[in-house]
């Protein structure tokens, strides 16, 4: 069943179950009202009656001593003429609650209200097959003698007007009950309606449109849950965004491996096939030789880049400490022989603050971070080497005057084998797995590498290195000098 059809049919049933009750009680309350009304008409009507019938009663017992059936139902007529009581049915009773004279047929032998004393009026209902009557009866004391008096009243009236109540509230029920069942169809559709919007949102996105979103601006608890549906969206997008590219990244990688592997593989075999087959003098020799040493040179470079890729992805590393200027004096003992060989000069600025850092691979991060200028620097250029603290952590930034990378190429720099250069990069042995494994060294140090760059001016890489902090959460303290030089 639909939710708006649930909503109504359950809103209808409410509504017709207490609109139902409600009408019976009222109806009955209606009914008791004017019961009450006629029974205390027909108690003023009783005493008027038995009023006139004691004072008829005793002139008879005056003047005759005794009563004849004859002379009270004389006496009982007159009576009923004298309290307007000519269309009601009266019989009288002695003290033993028998029957003596009555104005019509039907009264019972003898009185069997349980509850009639001396000082009670009491009365009933008698509902017959055409008529409905209101009987009513007490106790008459005369003189020394007790009677007791029965009046019935027509009732027929008062069921009457019961019956045209209950046929009004049956049709007042029934027009209540269809104009609430097509008000509430009209309110479900409207209140169901950002849950079919977002039905529909759930639908296309299960069809691949994760761009999706549902447009639901009520400020109730649908609206909250549409605020959710639209965050799982975008959080689902983002996911499917970002294993789209993965495995696009996935794909690339094979793509290049293969490409990579097949390029040096054809020309070793190429040259390799020459020597075999072909005879060759000493230049030429020496040539295919040297073809076949740097093709297997660039295939080793590639296995060593791949298996640190795979060890960095496979292996938890311990940071320790140490302090800044220490740990990059290595760095600069290392590149700077190799710097001066291609004409180029290395500038640091070095702040000493104590860093956490793992040796090995901080090493090889930033020795691949200089190499990477020094290939894409003219000699005589300077290459800049910077270290200091920022934002609560220890920048170390590598600055060229290189070539500079294009900006639509920024963001897929880290990929593995991807190359800015390709000629220029094989020419150098490079694989294009440098700089994804000095991202992935960056990221077991709690950072990323960051890249700014414009053609022609040069490029600067920086990653932040965290530093130590006291039992209380805090930075430690942070010498100037290191102690062990």
């Amino acid at each position: 069943m639909r939710f708006a059809l649930k909503i109504s049919v359950c809103t209808v049933l409410i509504v017709a179950v207490l609109f139902a009750a409600f009408g019976h009680a009222l109806i009955a309350r209606s009914f008791s009202s004017a019961l009450s009304f006629r029974v205390r008409e027909a108690e003023a009507a009783y005493s008027g009656l038995a009023s006139s019938l004691e004072a008829e009663i005793s002139v008879l017992n005056m003047y005759y001593q005794s009563t004849s059936p004859r002379m009270l139902q004389e006496v009982l007529d007159r009576s009923a003429r004298a309290a307007n009581l000519d269309g009601a049915a009266i019989a009288l009773y002695d003290e033993s609650r028998r029957l003596l004279v009555a104005t019509a047929e039907g009264f019972p032998e003898k009185l069997t209200y349980p509850e009639l004393t001396e000082k009670r009026f009491v009365y009933t209902l008698l509902r017959e097959e055409k008529s409905a009557l209101l009987d009513t009866a007490a106790c008459v004391p005369i003189g020394m003698d007790r009677y007791y008096l029965s009046v019935r009243f027509s009732a027929d009236d008062l069921f009457a007007a019961r019956r045209a109540e209950v046929t009004a509230f049956v049709s007042l029920h029934l027009v209540t009950v269809a104009v609430c069942i097509g008000a509430m169809l009209l309110i479900s559709y409207f209140v169901s309606r950002p849950v079919r919007t977002l039905t529909r949102a759930t639908k296309l996105i299960e069809e691949g449109q994760y761009d999706v979103r549902a447009d639901v601006k009520s400020l109730d608890e649908i609206g909250d849950l549409a605020v959710s549906f639209n965050t799982m969206a975008e959080a689902i997008e983002q996911k499917v965004t970002a294993l789209e590219g993965y495995a696009k990244q996935q794909k690339d990688f094979v793509a290049n491996f293969s490409h990579e592997l097949k390029t040096p593989m054809t020309s070793i075999i190429g040259y390799a096939d020459m020597l075999r087959s072909a005879e060759l003098d000493e230049e030429d020799a020496f040539m295919a030789s040297n073809f076949i040493f740097s093709e297997g040179k660039r295939l080793e470079a590639l296995s060593l880049k791949l298996m640190d890729l795979v060890v960095l992805d496979k292996n938890q590393f311990e940071l320790t400490r140490g302090y800044a200027r220490r740990v990059l004096g290595h760095v600069i003992a290392v590149v700077t022989p190799m710097l001066e060989q291609h004409g180029l000069t290395l500038e640091t600025t070095i702040e000493q603050y104590q860093i956490l850092y793992e040796k090995d691979l901080l090493l090889t991060l930033i020795t691949n971070l200089i190499d990477n200028a020094r290939k894409a620097s003219e000699p005589g250029k300077v290459i800049e080497l910077t270290g200091r603290k920022q934002e609560g952590r220890y920048r170390i930034t590598v600055r060229d005057h290189g070539i500079g990378i294009p900006e639509e190429e920024l963001n897929r720099i880290t990929e593995a084998f991807f190359m800015v250069d390709k000629s220029r990069s094989r020419a150098q042995h490079g694989a294009g797995l440098g700089l994804a494994i000095g991202n992935k060294i960056a990221q077991l140090h709690g950072s990323e590498l960051h890249f700014e760059s414009k053609v022609g001016v040069g490029t600067s890489v920086w990653f932040d290195l965290p530093m130590p902090k006291d039992k209380r959460g805090k930075e430690a303290s942070h010498e100037e000098v290191d102690p062990q030089g």
